[in-house]
């Protein structure tokens, strides 16, 4: 019998040259993104699992996170139906954003151990404290 593992993410595992400080949220970022960063990044930092060159896919999870809270704002702000030029209601366009962006989100998590089934593959140098923190999350 085969072992498959088309689709199957690679368990994130501690890096030689891990990221030590929690680094600055990029400027751009929007502030839903931002408050995603905070709360993502410290748990990231102390599980000993990102490089420098990884901050980037930290970056997209964050900003995919930050569109669904905005997508989120404008659909409880303009109501679930809009009316298009011709007065007829439509779903929110808020929704394709909510969708996509959620979609997004699922994905950079799991690359990130940020899922309970990403968090169970870890393994490596991380103790009893640093999976107590990341349970948190």
């Amino acid at each position: 019998m085969a072992h498959h593992t088309r689709g199957a993410k690679a368990a994130p595992q501690p890096v030689s040259d891990p990221v030590r400080k929690v680094p600055a949220a990029p400027k751009e970022m929007s502030a839903e993104a931002k408050k995603e960063w905070k709360r993502v990044m410290p748990v990231l930092v102390e599980r000993r699992v990102l490089s420098g060159a990884d901050i980037a896919a930290c970056e997209r999870y964050c900003e995919a996170t930050g569109d669904i809270a905005i997508a989120r704002t404008a659909i409880a702000t303009d109501g679930a139906y809009v009316a298009n030029r011709l007065g007829e209601l439509k779903r929110h366009p808020a929704f394709a954003t909510l969708r996509e962006s959620t979609a997004e989100a699922r994905r950079w998590a799991a690359e990130l151990g940020l899922t309970p089934a990403s968090r169970s593959r870890v393994s490596g140098e991380a103790d009893d404290d640093d999976t107590a923190a990341a349970m948190d999350l």
